[in-house]
């Protein structure tokens, strides 16, 4: 069984990696946005009631793209950071009347996500009695802890407790909205939704999500993503 939830998409970053004056949200692969290439698995659900696309005050980029003329994709201006942008987010579906259960949160820039890990995670958040869910990956690379300064090598962890974090992230809709409006911890920094819930008190599960499931950093991702986007059947090979 999979519940009702309704999704946010942060995407008002300027990827500050990126050379080109375009956010790389909304660069091309194969004529096909970063963005909606990341917002299509999403939309496979009929549980899906909505997705919030949170862009930048000035962008002017969302409006050119064919995702943003369904009706379940609403569009909204974002913070200057990712947690105020996905806090706005949290506002306009608290405001929607809408009646749902949960609130996933999918990075703009992971293109290569797929459908069948949408599925195993709404159905995670179904059969669990816990305020979220979040793919991710156990670490089987060795992991040092080191000094920022001169890169000097402080201890190495022990990567059999180390997961590294994906998105989709899922949670109980009262407890992102609780997280997200009520936050206290305005002095740090959050990279991702999980660690605001966390530090709220939320009891979180991680499930095993695909390497696969690239997230576009640097320039040379493009290329990665475009290749493992033909190997899911998502774009045609050209020869």
């Amino acid at each position: 069984m999979i519940d009702s939830f309704v999704a946010i998409v942060p995407a008002a970053g300027s990827g500050d990696r990126f050379s080109d004056d375009v956010p790389k949200q909304f660069l091309t692969i194969s004529d096909r946005s970063i963005l909606e290439l990341s917002i299509e698995p999403l939309l496979d659900f009929s549980e899906c009631f909505g997705i919030c696309i949170v862009v930048a005050p000035d962008d002017q980029y969302h409006k050119s793209l064919k995702i943003c003329e369904n009706p379940k994709i609403s569009i909204i201006e974002g913070g200057i950071t990712r947690m105020s942008s996905v806090t706005k987010g949290v506002l306009f579906w608290k405001d929607s009347g809408l009646s749902f259960k949960n609130i996933l949160v999918h990075d703009s820039v992971r293109p290569c996500l797929r459908s069948s890990e949408v599925r195993v995670l709404l159905e995670s958040m179904s059969v669990t009695d816990i305020d979220g869910v979040i793919l991710g990956s156990s670490c089987f690379d060795t992991v040092k802890e080191i000094d920022k300064k001169d890169l000097s090598i402080k201890r190495t962890l022990d990567r059999e407790k180390l997961w590294t974090a994906f998105t989709p992230q899922i949670f109980k809709k009262e407890v992102l909205f609780n997280a997200a409006i009520n936050n206290t911890h305005d002095d740090k920094i959050y990279t991702d939704e999980a660690s605001l819930v966390e530090v709220n008190g939320g009891k979180l599960k991680m499930i095993q999500g695909s390497k696969d499931n690239l997230k576009i950093t640097l320039p040379e991702d493009i290329k990665l993503a475009k290749s493992i986007l033909i190997s899911h059947g998502r774009l045609e090979a050209v020869l």
